[in-house]
């Protein structure tokens, strides 16, 4: 089974995929490859679930919502005769809590894809550590021409006679 191309979009949108983020190639070959090739339906419907989680997870983390009023950082709801709400909001608190929100549920989504999730930022640093380290062919798009085989063909050192 395999991923329509706008699930496949959110997936790399939800775990930082983006091709132009300086990612080794190798990790991204692994999630187009996990996209690609989902197992049978029972993993297709948990990746769309976890899909759709991120969505409302990311939605719900933009300070504001709602243009006038930023996101609560605290609900107290009191019930009884009367049933009555208390809203507390502290912007950069609640922004750091619902982002951590969010974060959860793409690590679960990167856990089912089983795959490194870019939005995390201690992800992020070990991939500009080993950025260039590697290179695959599967990519799309033109071949590398520094190869060190196309090089050593350039300069006439290989001869397969």
């Amino acid at each position: 089974m395999e991923l329509n191309d706008f699930d496949k979009s959110r997936c790399r949108f939800h775990l930082g995929y983006n091709v132009g983020a300086n990612l080794p190639a190798g990790d991204i070959a692994r999630l187009e490859e996990a996209l690609a090739r989902v197992p049978d339906s029972y993993f297709f419907s948990r990746i769309l679930e976890h899909v759709d989680r991120c969505d409302k997870a990311f939605k719900v983390s933009q300070i504001f919502r709602v243009e006038d009023q930023p996101q609560p950082s605290r609900v107290e709801r009191i019930t009884g005769d009367t049933d009555r709400a208390i809203f507390q909001s502290e912007p950069l608190k609640a922004s750091k809590d619902y982002w951590e929100v969010y974060l959860r549920e793409t690590d679960l989504l990167a856990q089912t894809l089983y795959v490194a999730n870019y939005r995390r930022d201690e992800v992020r640093r070990y991939a500009y550590d080993r950025a260039g380290a590697e290179f695959i062919m599967s990519i799309p798009g033109p071949a590398d021409t520094a190869v060190g085989t196309r090089v050593m063909q350039a300069q006439g050192a290989m001869n397969w006679r």
